[in-house]
């Protein structure tokens, strides 16, 4: 078998050798440990001398060695390699052997300054070279105030810088010197020789970009603090020609730089969903590797980074992008209080592909977000929902029509009156229940609603533990029957005395809504505030009003004709297992409950095992007496996909799923 990595264990003096010669790709991220890193780099070396009373005499008595980690490189020659992974620290401990050698003189420097830089050899035809060389645009500075003999000496507090980097470069390597000038002087001394010769790491050697890449990634799945920008950032760049890639990294470092890295590193989750409009797989590699068979790095960084980022801030940073448009500012205001980023990829989506009507299609995707959210879908249903929607909108479908998987169904608009007619406190998320209320605030306050507070609260008018012969149990007799409505919720920003809950109306209303200048952050409590009484009448009525202002704003009034009940397809297999659902244009949406087969005759395809299977791992599907059933709405691919899997043969889709009047999926979609 052809041989395509090596890993070896090696002291440091072998790493900064002849053998290595050390180069960053551009593909890498900067370089960026601080004085914590670099102090406890220090920290530890020093602890590991005092726990083994360490001398200069004794360094070669010492059996167990310090372990630094692994390094991953690309080797491209007998010499030069490519760091992968192990850039922060090769980089950092090359400028505390300088700081060392600087520090120290004499001999020490001597020795020291061999594991800095290589000394040419005529004979070999090699040249004087450094054993690490950084990115371009920071190489220059490493150089003149770390590798070069005497360099540190000129540092100052005051060295100009032009990145974050050298930033990083010159204060670790004064921190250093700061640390050695107050450590006993003979551990200072032998401080060179532990490094060297008692500090292992694990080379890890592949020869080509492809391999490199898929143990970069192992390592990031096993903890590494790497993101999946950074190996998507390998794989991009490595696509672009050699002499084009510095550009391109400035282009993608710029991006980075204007999000901030988590930010940046959650664009990239929403830009996959939209280049391959499914849900993503386990295995990361796999994903990018799919991705890029389509597209290259280049493409990749100009048509869909670049734009979608644009894009992406402004729907995160709405107060800055939308602030000369107050009704974006409010639905953008409140979307981002949803409890999850889901529709930020579609609301990306659209942005870019349609130019008009954004505000409008935002109220549409706000209202199928919200609801979805009452009605507590998991993250298969959004991502099939979302992935459908995405498909549309690709090839020009009207989002704005019934036939959008946008538009909420009849069964769903129903389900979620019943909710905010229900107990809302009692039944929903804490995060639906907020949500909720937050939007009836913005739909009743007339400006800019502010929902920036860090504590949001839910909170109840008539108390949820009345005192006995209080003013409440006076006006309800049964307070149980409107405690928990919507119609009795308010909001606030800050927790308050537990005790003021329970007092009676008028003095709850000064003490516990208000601030103590008689102000309340919400247009919904100030509602409140301004009521002479609370009574099951003024509950009632809330609640109708409250209500009411939801559903005319999702539209839970209107009647869906092109997905009404009549629109439902039903399978009956004779094994027993049987299913209903609904054609969606992108597939077949089988409902959950649905009964598939255990078993599958010998002439299935492969293919069907193994979907099955998958849902089986992800919980999709759950064991239930001799069949297997459906523990939520899934989008099959094609009609044929779930009729198969739920009689266990081979069918038609479009002639086995019938209404219930018996036509056909063929008949009604008069094919």
């Amino acid at each position: 078998m052809k041989k395509t990595l090596t890993a070896e264990e090696m002291p440091l003096y072998k790493v900064f050798s002849d053998d290595f010669l050390f180069t960053i790709p551009t593909v890498q991220r900067p370089y960026s440990w601080t004085i914590d890193e670099a102090g406890e780099l220090l920290d530890d070396l020093l602890d590991f001398i005092e726990h083994f009373s360490i001398t200069e005499d004794n360094i070669s008595k010492v059996e167990d060695p310090y372990f630094l980690g692994s390094i991953v490189l690309v080797k491209k020659g007998r010499t030069q390699s490519e760091v992968l992974d192990g850039q922060q620290r090769l980089t950092t401990l090359t400028i505390l052997l300088a700081v060392l050698r600087d520090f120290l003189g004499g001999d020490y420097a001597k020795n020291i300054k061999v594991m800095i830089s290589q000394e040419g050899n005529m004979l070999l035809q090699t040249k004087d070279q450094y054993r690490i060389e950084l990115r371009k645009r920071d190489q220059r500075f490493f150089q003149t105030f770390i590798q070069e003999e005497g360099a540190t000496s000129k540092l100052s507090e005051e060295t100009e810088t032009k990145t974050d980097s050298q930033k990083s470069i010159r204060d670790n390597a004064l921190y250093f010197i700061n640390r050695l000038n107050n450590i006993d002087q003979n551990i200072v001394q032998t401080l060179p020789g532990v490094i060297a010769g008692l500090c292992y790491i694990v080379v890890v050697s592949t020869p080509n970009f492809d391999s490199a890449f898929r143990i970069f990634t192992v390592l990031n799945d096993r903890g590494l603090d790497l993101m999946n920008s950074d190996i998507f950032k390998a794989r991009a760049i490595g696509e672009v020609p050699e002499y084009e890639q510095e550009d391109y990294t400035i282009k993608w470092e710029e991006v980075e730089v204007a999000l901030g890295r988590d930010r940046f590193n959650k664009l990239f989750e929403h830009i996959r969903l939209i280049i391959q409009k499914r849900k993503g797989g386990a295995n990361i590699k796999d994903e990018y590797e799919d991705i890029f068979t389509t597209l290259n790095g280049k493409v990749f960084i100009d048509e869909y980074l670049i734009p979608y980022s644009e894009i992406y801030l402004k729907l995160v940073d709405y107060q800055t992008y939308f602030h000369h448009q107050p009704q974006m500012m409010k639905i953008l205001s409140i979307m981002n209080r949803i409890d999850n980023a889901d529709w930020i990829t579609v609301a990306m989506y659209y942005m870019r592909k349609c130019d008009t009507k954004l505000e409008e299609f935002l109220n549409r995707l706000e209202a199928f977000a919200a609801t979805s959210m009452i009605l507590r879908r998991n993250f298969n249903w959004r991502m099939s929902k979302y992935s459908a929607i995405l498909k549309e909108i690709d090839r020009d479908v009207d989002v704005f029509s019934e036939e959008s998987t946008l538009e909420i169904s009849n069964e769903e608009r129903i389900e979620v009156v019943k909710l905010l007619n229900d107990d809302v406190y009692l039944y929903l998320k804490d995060t639906a229940k907020r949500y909720i209320l937050l939007r009836l605030d913005s739909l009743l306050t007339k400006g800019q609603p502010y929902y920036n507070h860090s504590v949001i609260t839910v909170e109840h008018v008539l108390p949820q533990n009345p005192k006995d012969g209080s003013e409440w149990l006076q006006n309800f007799d049964q307070p149980e029957e409107y405690t928990h409505k919507l119609g009795n919720l308010v909001l606030l920003t800050r927790a308050k005395n537990s005790q003021a809950k329970n007092y009676d109306f008028h003095k709850k209303k000064t003490s516990y809504f208000q601030t103590s200048n008689g102000v309340t952050s919400f247009a919904l409590t100030l509602q409140v505030v301004q009521m002479t009484e609370w009574t099951p009448e003024v509950v009632e009525k809330r609640q109708r009003q409250l209500v009411k202002l939801l559903v005319e704003t999702w539209g839970l009034d209107k009647v869906n004709q092109y997905n009404d009940s009549d629109q439902i397809f039903y399978l009956e297999a004779q094994k027993g297992t049987n299913g209903s659902g609904y054609y969606t244009g992108q597939g077949f949406l089988l409902k959950e409950g649905s009964k598939l087969a255990s078993e599958f005759t010998n002439g299935i395809k492969k293919g069907y095992i193994e979907l099955r299977d998958r849902l089986i791992e992800e919980g999709i599907l759950k064991t239930q007496e001799n069949y297997y059933v459906l523990t939520e709405d899934y989008l099959f691919s094609s009609p044929t996909t779930a009729a198969n899997l739920i009689i266990g043969s081979s069918s038609n889709g479009m002639t086995a799923w019938k209404l219930s009047n018996g036509k056909t999926l063929r008949e009604v979609l008069g094919k």
